[in-house]
């Protein structure tokens, strides 16, 4: 039972994740019986996690997207907890989807990342940059046979300054997807968001990153990147030469190189598609 200082009461059933500073529940509203998922600080780091999740509150509040995870409700237990709430997904990571496929089909692969381009377009128009990209925070729901993508977990995001340079130095996330400039002490900016869609767009699409899964080959990678794997490793998913130009675009190690915008990735990767489509993929090709 959770009882929020300003008197909402919600019933906690069951843990759906964690992470390092918090822990997401299913809980269950009181006051109209509707199941939630709410993240709150983890007491043995409840300072710095708190923190966080009231940055991460005010940050959703700034959203008001369909590709984005609405916030409704945040406060503080009567303990001075800070907990979030958000609305419940029903469906599967990217992560568990790829865990179940290995890879994707171009077209769905493509069709993923562009809904997660458009919601990261739109947090970039708010000035967010979310920073923790990630096959485990993109959530692929079932809407009548086709893929509707959610973008969740803005604990590390950070607001820009008018240079589009992040203004504080909170944690890199995930370092196996973290962007060159996140492993030194150079600033984000938007296109570190577009480094990690383009690691979780060439995962999605052969089954594997472009370097052995460690941290130690990531950091390799950082240093000599964007050198993508030959097609002869990957056999039938062999990328084709449209979709390695905007991947190397988009992988550069040095941010004034890489692709810029979510917009020019996402219109990068779409025409590729529709040029490598008009060959081979017909209409099957879909976009959001």
């Amino acid at each position: 039972m959770l009882i929020a200082r300003d008197g909402h009461i919600y019933k906690l059933a069951g843990i759906l994740g964690k992470g390092g500073l918090s822990t997401v529940y299913r809980a269950i509203r009181f006051s109209d019986g509707e199941v939630l998922a709410l993240k709150i600080a983890d007491t043995d780091r409840a300072e710095e996690a708190g923190e966080l999740l009231r940055k991460e509150a005010e940050i959703l509040k700034r959203m008001n997207h369909g590709h984005i995870v609405k916030l409704t409700d945040q406060g503080e237990t009567r303990d001075g907890d800070p907990f979030i709430v958000m609305d419940l997904l029903h469906g599967q990571t990217l992560e568990q989807l790829l865990a179940e496929e290995k890879a994707l089909p171009l077209e769905r692969a493509a069709n993923i990342c562009l809904q997660v381009a458009a919601a990261l377009e739109y947090a970039h128009n708010q000035g967010v940059i979310h920073k923790d990209i990630k096959p485990s925070n993109i959530m692929i729901l079932d809407e009548d046979g086709h893929d509707r993508v959610v973008l969740y977990d803005f604990g590390i995001a950070t607001t820009v300054e008018s240079t589009g340079l992040a203004n504080d130095e909170s944690s890199s996330g995930s370092l196996l997807y973290a962007a060159p400039e996140q492993f030194t002490e150079l600033p984000c900016s938007y296109s570190t968001d577009v480094y990690q869609l383009a690691l979780v767009l060439f995962e999605a699409l052969t089954g594997r990153l472009p370097f052995e899964m460690s941290i130690s080959g990531a950091l390799k990678y950082r240093k000599t990147g964007p050198v993508l794997v030959d097609n002869s490793e990957l056999g039938d998913l062999a990328l084709g030469e449209q979709i390695r130009r905007v991947l190397e675009l988009a992988l550069e190690r040095n941010p004034a190189v890489r692709t810029a915008t979510m917009q020019s990735f996402s219109d990068n990767l779409y025409h590729a598609v529709v040029e490598f489509g008009s060959r081979a993929l017909g209409p099957r090709v879909r976009f959001a």
